[in-house]
């Protein structure tokens, strides 16, 4: 499947059949940028050669990639709408002011269904939640103000 043909089932999926809100290379950037964490969450590799998705993404695989490129969607339409403006003129008023609002509660959605999903098909998947950071596993260092400790244990 080329990323054009995955780009127009994107498309359909964003309810823009004809490129009103999305540019093609917009939504070709949405896809590209849901192929690692897809994979990543999935336990399978994927990458990108040539323009391509590589092994080409099918099945369950094909929905979780469209539903993260979908999230990444919202993502750039509420950056893209951060700016919006709020206008009236005699018996004409125009509000834009809650676009990113409303792209960021899409966006909270897709993302818990993301999660459900992945639940569904992974149950033990450890889902990043954007708050809790996982450390390696640490190793103290304690110093003293004015000591050094070498390592044969001559103190300088």
């Amino acid at each position: 499947m080329s990323l054009s043909d995955l780009v127009g089932l994107l498309r359909t999926d964003l309810a823009d059949p004809s490129a009103e809100r999305f540019k093609d290379e917009t939504l070709t950037r949405c896809i590209l940028k849901s192929v690692f964490p897809v994979g990543r969450d999935l336990d399978t590799h994927m990458s990108i050669s040539g323009g391509e998705i590589i092994p080409e993404p099918d099945g369950e695989t094909l929905e979780m990639l469209l539903l993260q490129a979908r999230i990444e969607a919202c993502r750039f339409m509420r950056a893209a709408t951060a700016n919006a403006f709020s206008f009236s003129s005699g018996d004409k008023r125009v509000d834009k002011t809650s676009q990113p609002e409303h792209w960021e509660k899409l966006e909270a959605d897709l993302t818990t269904s993301y999660h459900e999903r992945l639940r569904e098909i992974k149950p033990d998947a450890a889902l990043d939640d954007g708050y809790i950071i996982t450390p390696k596993p640490l190793r103290p260092v304690i110093f003293e103000q004015g000591r050094h400790h070498h390592r044969h244990g001559h103190i300088h």
